[in-house]
């Protein structure tokens, strides 16, 4: 975020006046009080990107607005003014936390170096951000498994498309790997040392998933206090993850066709074009030709997206991987419990029988649940059956039939398996509104 907006406390008019000159011809919008106390109000009308403030002030000075604007604004720089007799104070002033000093006298020189300084330190801490996040996921992309026909297809497609920068859609049900494949494809291209950025679609509405993705500026809408660094901008050298893109309503569908035909874009509110280097990875898990046949997507954009295609089949149809998988995630969550769990013949036959419609999320986190539940030596079958939902044991036919009513049970149990309290992603993956899921479970007794 580049500092736009500064508070200036000096008790001197002469150093506030200069200050608010060198700020004024910088473009960077300056509010100057006389002392701590009014410093303050104005910073409570208005946060500031920095504050400067005099270290020796009447009523309240320096450190004790230090302290003040470190409790309100704790993200705030705050860099203290001193003469050279009061250095020692400036300098404990930093070990209080301010970010740096200037001594007086200073001139433009001296407060451009200070804010070239401050936005490449903005710029790390935005930089740590992701890659704090990217490390607490990478394990992730490690763990993508399977040894059949079709998901050495998909290993294949990934490996060639991760050296291009060519936009990938991956396709697939709910709870296939499609983020996976996506920090796979980062993880294994040119760009494995540039952020990789992620953004749920489906999750913001069409105002809130502009300011996420484009960014906004300062009082571009109600609400908009600061300067807001898009997740476009974020992912600048790296890939984009737009997840679930068939969620974006039709106005978003033709800005985001534009930036990806002109690789730049404008931040909410803002005129200045900005133009960034991003690999895109777009994810769905809806047929996206059949909403263009609908009139729900636009085709120009489903071609845009659509370079490198990326198909993962539901867990059903490779059905040869669940026994890795499955031994793989038993390993994986006995060594976080610090146990050794097994399986016994019943337990292993139930679980590879099961047709597993949450895929490989629900497979995960079945297995986890045993691993809890089980604890340490060997699982039987009669643990398995308390763990898996009761939707499709793959029990023979009989002439005996559920009611409706059942079956609904049945279904939404499983879902609930696999989604825990994500009901929104419930909702999506059955096809109905959050509204009418929740009526649907409190009338089956299942809100719980």
């Amino acid at each position: 975020m580049a500092i736009e907006n500064v508070v200036v406390a000096d008790d001197e008019f002469l150093n506030r006046d200069l200050l608010s000159e060198i700020f004024t011809r910088l473009d960077i919008t300056v509010r100057v009080a006389k002392d701590g106390v009014h410093a303050l109000r104005a910073l409570e009308e208005q946060p500031a990107d920095l504050l400067i403030t005099d270290i020796r002030m009447p009523g309240m000075g320096g450190m004790r607005l230090l302290a003040k604007a470190q409790e309100k604004w704790p993200q705030m720089p705050v860099v203290m003014m001193t003469a050279y007799a009061s250095v020692e104070s400036a300098v404990q002033s930093m070990r209080d936390g301010a970010y740096d000093y200037l001594m007086k006298p200073f001139g433009v020189e001296q407060v451009e170096a200070l804010l070239l300084r401050l936005n490449e330190r903005q710029q790390l801490i935005r930089r740590v951000a992701t890659l704090t996040e990217e490390v607490r996921d990478r394990h992730r992309a490690r763990n993508f498994l399977g040894e059949t026909e079709v998901m050495n297809d998909v290993f294949l497609t990934v490996e060639r498309a991760a050296r291009a920068n060519a936009t990938v859609l991956v396709c697939g049900e709910s709870g296939t790997g499609k983020e996976l494949v996506a920090r796979a494809l980062h993880e294994q291209s040119p760009r494995a040392e540039g952020p990789f950025v992620k953004v749920n679609c489906a999750a913001l509405t069409e105002t809130l998933l502009a300011s996420e993705l484009f960014g906004h500026e300062r009082g571009s809408f109600t609400g908009a206090d600061n300067q807001r660094i898009g997740r476009f901008e974020l992912a600048d050298g790296g890939t984009l993850l737009l997840d679930e893109i068939s969620e974006i309503s039709p106005e978003m569908q033709a800005k985001l066709l534009r930036v990806l035909e002109e690789r730049e874009f404008e931040r909410v509110g803002g005129e200045r074009p900005i133009k960034v280097d991003v690999r895109i990875v777009a994810t769905t898990n809806r047929n996206l030709p059949a909403e263009v046949a609908e009139g729900n997507f636009r085709e120009d954009l489903y071609y845009r997206l659509n370079v490198i295609p990326v198909n993962l089949p539901p867990l059903r149809e490779r059905r040869d991987d669940v026994a890795e998988i499955l031994l793989h995630y038993l390993a994986h969550f006995g060594s976080e419990m610090g146990c050794d769990p097994q399986l016994d013949q019943g337990a292993f036959d139930l679980l590879t029988a099961y047709t597993w419609p949450g895929n490989v999320r629900e497979l995960v986190n079945i297995v986890e649940r045993l691993v809890v539940l089980g604890g340490d030596g060997v699982l039987d079958a009669s643990v398995v059956r308390r763990c898996l939902p009761e939707l499709d044991r793959n029990q023979p036919a009989t002439a005996t039939f559920a009611s409706l009513a059942d079956l609904e049970k049945q279904h939404l149990s499983a879902a609930i398996a696999t989604f825990g309290d994500d009901r929104a992603g419930m909702a999506k993956a059955l096809g109905v509104t959050q509204k009418a899921l929740a009526t649907k479970l409190s009338k089956l007794g299942l809100e719980a």
